[in-house]
């Protein structure tokens, strides 16, 4: 049975008209600005789309917006970042107090499709197929996730599609066996994606790296890359959407950048200097050319397949509320930095069972630690502080408990927030999951090292730099293993 309206506000209201609390994530050629614990999502709508060749416009195509529900009273569910107009001009908005049912066109394509609208033939230029296979979308525990406004009772509103599902159903997962278009490759196969065949598939090293193969084609200059979307990039013959796709470079692909087109980079795939064809740069990472040849990046992303109740496992002693209301956050950070493999996201949870077991960010309390005389005064002159007051100013705060003017100021400029003149914002639980994220990224090779060397001392120490909380750190990196049904070895 699907939610109402009135549900759904209160069940999401914790996002409602913030948008410091959005983040924005790529939808087809768009832009869309939603609350962090719905990228999932919008990811599997976005492949139920592609998948039926139905090209989204950017100019009419809209997400999050804090304003009034249409032909209604109260707050849209677009004031929440839970709802998605689509090509609004050829799915217009209309009153049908009829009740009739939705309807469609049966032309061949979608420009003939929206002809028909145009003449007021049908509703919308989406197809009964299309609208079928994204209601289809369920997750992990079958529960539906959208909603199509064309299916409304007194209004059509086929431009319009929302989450129908609290966050903590959402937050089970995404069945991809639901998703059409879905790829279905594991790591990646050639057959994935229309992949050449041609292009060596690249062995694995465990979950979520890949071994990079020998840098002779391609350098290892400031302008060598490494492929890392998930299902494979596309290479087109001209920086659009509709360019022709040439190939699909599997994860892992290295390329030269020749030079960047806005959102696009052409790019070299023999290292002789000629252009090969057009690729999304945000789904690039440069190459480090100080890496040994072997070394691992990370390939896929597998931030999803922790839940709130797998999570939960690792926090024996914390609401579970907590872990459902900040998992997002720390999961959408981790994806920002591209360290969202189960290693990295163990490592990230451990963190914070280590440094604030509750699941929330929060400031650095009183302690002999920290204090002799008055508050904070032993972080004086420490830690880059260097002003009178500085110590209380930017004591600990976040899911790390980020310390001192020196990393407020480092961190804060990796992140792109100005942490000096607001370090109260490190509690905000978006911009606490960037900083953890940030943390552990600046970190990366020699946290690898150690988890693989299974030295959890070792990786606790990069973070902390001390023993402080190493059991409650081993105790949940190992319990989340074991809830994975992995292991570390």
């Amino acid at each position: 049975m699907g939610k109402t309206t009135a549900q759904l506000r209160e069940l999401w209201a914790q996002f409602r008209c913030d948008e410091h609390k959005m983040v924005v994530i790529p939808f087809g050629p768009d832009r869309i600005r939603v609350a962090p614990p719905t990228t999932a999502a919008w990811d599997a709508l976005s492949a139920v789309l592609e998948a039926h060749q139905y090209r989204i416009r950017t100019d009419d195509t809209d997400s999050y917006n804090c304003r009034e529900i249409t032909g209604g009273t109260g707050p849209s569910l677009h004031s929440f970042g839970i709802a998605l107009d689509v090509n609004w001009k050829t799915n217009p908005y209309m009153k049908t107090p009829d009740k009739r049912q939705v309807r469609f066109s049966d032309k061949p394509t979608q420009e003939l499709r929206a002809l028909d609208v145009k003449a007021h033939i049908a509703d919308t230029d989406m197809t009964v197929e299309m609208i079928d296979d994204v209601l289809a979308i369920k997750t992990k525990n079958g529960v539906q996730v959208f909603n199509w406004g064309g299916h409304y009772n007194t209004a059509k509103d086929c431009m319009h599609f929302e989450l129908d599902l609290s966050p903590e159903e959402l937050a089970a997962g995404i069945d991809h066996d639901t998703v059409r278009g879905w790829p279905t490759s594991g790591l990646f196969s050639a057959a994935a994606d229309g992949a050449d065949p041609a292009l060596p598939l690249l062995p694995t090293i465990g979950a979520g790296a890949i071994v990079m193969p020998p840098q002779s084609a391609i350098g290892s200059s400031d302008d060598s890359f490494v492929v890392i979307a998930r299902g494979g990039l596309r290479l087109r013959s001209t920086p659009s959407e509709s360019g022709d796709v040439a190939r699909t470079l599997p994860t892992g692909t290295l390329l030269k950048v020749l030079r960047r087109d806005g959102d696009w980079a052409l790019v070299d795939l023999q290292g002789d200097g000629q252009a090969d064809g057009y690729v999304f740069y945000s789904y690039l990472k440069r190459a480090d050319a100080s890496a040994e040849p072997a070394a691992a990046v990370n390939a896929i992303d597998q931030s999803r397949d922790f839940s709130t109740d797998l999570v939960s496992r690792m926090f024996p002693q914390t609401p579970k509320a907590n872990i459902a209301a900040n998992l997002p956050f720390v999961l959408m950070g981790l994806r920002s930095r591209q360290i969202a493999d189960a290693t990295m996201v163990l490592m990230a949870l451990a963190t914070i069972r280590a440094e604030t077991e509750g699941f929330l960010p929060i400031s650095e309390g009183i302690s002999k630690y920290n204090t002799l005389h008055t508050p904070f005064d032993l972080y004086e002159g420490r830690l880059g502080n260097n002003v009178a007051g500085d110590g209380p100013r930017f004591k600990g705060r976040g899911y790390v408990q980020l310390t001192g003017r020196a990393n407020y100021r480092r961190i804060g400029d990796q992140i792109g927030v100005d942490l000096i003149a607001d370090p109260g914002h490190a509690n905000d639980p978006a911009t606490a999951g960037l900083i953890l994220a940030q943390f552990l990224s600046n970190a990366e090779n020699r946290v690898r090292g150690a988890l693989a060397s299974n030295d959890l001392y070792a990786a606790r120490r990069l973070v902390n730099g001390g023993t402080h909380g190493f059991d409650r750190f081993k105790d949940a990196y190992e319990r989340g293993w074991a809830a994975l049904g992995l292991h570390n070895a």
